[in-house]
């Protein structure tokens, strides 16, 4: 995660990990495989911008790369130090984490990079990874299309169980600005009284050519782009989600 804003995701971090993040990379992973991971050195060095809990960093870990995770929750960063001990992580954001420029690749996923909110924010970003990267290094990463957040963006979800409880509920998509929201609130049964706490979740929808032009500005090259659902993400999760690969020059 990243920005000022995603503090908010400070409260979600257990559910974030026990839930979501094994879901998507489920899906994600084995695109990653294809389009992206072939092109890293093996026993590389790779960048994870906006880590999470570190469910993506612990399959990388495990084929053998070196991974460092950035990520701007402390508690995310907590989870995904525990999760994956082999790993090094940082609390830092997208746009201005510290790190030496020796990756060998960087990866972004699930559409972590739609909450930055501006386009200089993107491209503050993507010049912040450039940064990092060897030359001819690849960066891969997935983003939400205008599709995504036209049909099922935060449609009102409900989980239950008897000791904890999230919703999704106010979604709404604001088709001249770009910008979409959603409510997500969370109960925990914690030494027997229920805690609540919530975020009010924002993201920005970026248009193919914004995403080009902030990638080449920052100083990248040789863009590819993939359709999430057709390379076999189906479902909510891959309708209208994109993914981009694109090379340091």
């Amino acid at each position: 995660m990243l920005g000022e804003d995603m503090a908010a995701y400070d409260d979600f971090a257990w559910f974030y990990n026990r839930y979501w993040n094994e879901e998507f990379h489920g899906l994600a992973f084995p695109i990653l495989e294809r389009i992206w991971l072939p092109r890293v050195p093996a026993n590389g060095r790779i960048l994870d911008i906006c880590c999470g809990t570190g469910y993506l960093a612990g399959l990388l870990s495990e084929r053998g790369y070196r991974v460092t995770g950035v990520d701007v929750s402390e508690p995310m960063v907590g989870y995904a130090r525990r999760n994956v001990p082999a790993a090094e992580f940082q609390v830092g954001d997208a746009t201005r984490f510290h790190a030496p420029a020796t990756f060998d690749a960087a990866v972004s996923t699930f559409d972590s990079l739609n909450h930055i909110l501006t386009v200089a924010g993107l491209e503050a970003a993507f010049h912040q990874t450039a940064s990092v990267l060897r030359r001819g290094a690849p960066f891969a990463f997935d983003m939400l299309l205008e599709e995504a957040y036209q049909t099922h963006w935060g449609e009102a979800y409900a989980l239950v169980r008897d000791d904890h409880v999230l919703t999704i509920t106010d979604a709404a998509y604001h088709f001249r600005t770009r910008m979409a929201q959603c409510t997500i609130t969370m109960f925990r049964l914690l030494e027997g009284a229920w805690q609540r706490s919530g975020a009010r979740i924002e993201e920005r929808c970026y248009t193919p050519d914004e995403i080009e032009t902030a990638l080449r500005r920052a100083g990248f090259g040789e863009l590819a782009c993939y359709d999430a659902g057709d390379l076999g993400m189906g479902g909510q999760l891959g309708q209208g989600r994109t993914f981009f690969v694109a090379a340091k020059l």
